[in-house]
């Protein structure tokens, strides 16, 4: 069997355990090249907040060979696919290279930084021979596999009103991951990094978010600058179905990161992260359409896919990343490209429809709450909104 050749960019904690996990976990592809611009992170061993300390990528991937240069890895290294795991503000410029080289890209999120990316990525993607899957996300979960299934079943009914909560003291990975640190330049706003919450409710929702309003806290547990502690939106669709995101990145909150609630017009469903070890994460529905389902009923699902009934046929014996959401996204990956599927399970679009409405959130915080109308570059009005805010 054919195995894609797979290159790495971005050798932080993130591209080292996704690099490793797939060239052990997934058949389908051979890791043959890695890219860092601090050669420390490949020839010597690694601490990190999430990995500990690890020995050093080159003793344990000795035919890998390292390039301090993307340009000449994806030029000289016979690349199938790249991988990108740069830091979350500078993803779109290696996708978009990788595309016009003729590659398959499996990328970390969010997708893009800037509406002025969005529109490079998307116009380089529509005459791209590869695809670009939008990875990391969690719609890899397995709770949101079993949300994805009670919705396609009817059992929900329409979604009018959902929800979802980022709640995670990011303080102790400012050092390791410094865009995360709040800055004038991009980290200061937390509603940005919206993918993990609003990717699994648009996938059970059939219109595109349109118009937001945003406001923020400012800055008071650590009164730095540029520091916005929490962040809220509502978003609606033009039938107006409503999102309401909460986000916070610094906060002293000892719960779990992730909340989600969708109220249907046939039922409701709702995981709620854990509330320490008295109170785990719970996953939650009910239905009008099931005998029995009319009170809420617990499912025995978490984070795990292969908990889920789609997961099932994908299982792995050593799953990785965010749970195992990573390793079944991958494995999705590798089913499309041998396949020959002409797009990603989670395309480009996808992708920017979970991360564009953060963007037009910090705009609106920006502006005091502002109501604005969201925009995508597969619409005309797009290129009026790159020219009215150009964000950093």
């Amino acid at each position: 069997m054919k195995k894609f050749r797979l290159g790495v960019v971005g050798l932080g904690h993130r591209g080292r355990g996704m690099f490793k996990g797939v060239a052990k976990g997934i058949g389908d592809f051979e890791a043959v090249a890695a890219c860092d611009l601090n050669p420390a992170l490949w020839f010597e061993p690694t601490n990190s907040y999430y990995g500990g300390t690890q020995p050093a990528l080159a003793e344990c991937m000795p035919d890998v060979a390292f390039f301090e240069s993307y340009d000449d890895m994806i030029e000289k290294a016979g690349l199938d696919v790249v991988l990108v795991e740069t830091p979350a503000d500078c993803h779109a410029e290696f996708c978009g290279k990788a595309l016009k080289k003729g590659l398959h890209v499996f990328s970390d999120i969010p997708t893009v930084r800037t509406l002025e990316e969005a529109a490079m990525l998307w116009d380089v993607q529509k005459d791209a021979a590869g695809m670009l899957m939008t990875g990391a996300t969690t719609c890899g979960w397995g709770f949101v596999l079993a949300l994805q299934d009670l919705y396609r079943q009817g059992l929900l009914g329409r979604p009018y009103f959902l929800e979802a909560e980022y709640i995670h003291d990011c303080r102790g990975l400012w050092e390791e991951t410094p865009w995360r640190k709040p800055t004038k330049k991009w980290g200061s706003m937390p509603i940005r990094y919206c993918t993990h919450s609003l990717g699994p409710l648009l996938s059970v929702m059939e219109e595109d978010l349109r118009t937001v309003s945003c406001v923020s806290t400012g800055s008071h547990v650590t009164e730095l600058e540029y520091a916005n502690d929490h962040m809220a939106a509502q978003f609606q669709t033009e039938s107006g179905v409503t999102v309401r995101f909460a986000a916070s990145f610094i906060n002293n909150a000892s719960c779990g990161n992730h909340s989600y609630r969708v109220f249907g017009t046939e039922g409701y469903f709702e995981h709620l992260s854990h509330r320490g070890k008295q109170h785990p994460e719970r996953t939650m529905f009910n239905s009008n359409r099931l005998y029995g389902a009319s009170g809420l009923t617990e499912l025995p699902v978490g984070f795990s896919p292969y908990e889920s009934a789609a997961g099932r046929k994908y299982n792995l014996k050593e799953p990785f990343g965010h749970g195992g959401a990573d390793s079944y996204l991958w494995q999705l990956f590798a089913e499309a490209l041998r396949t020959g599927a002409k797009e990603a399970p989670i395309p480009l679009r996808e992708g920017l429809r979970m991360t564009l409405p953060g963007i037009y959130a910090a705009e609106s915080a920006i502006r005091g709450g502002e109501r604005l109308t969201i925009h995508y570059p597969w619409e005309r009005d797009f290129s009026g909104d790159i020219r009215a805010f150009r964000q950093e």
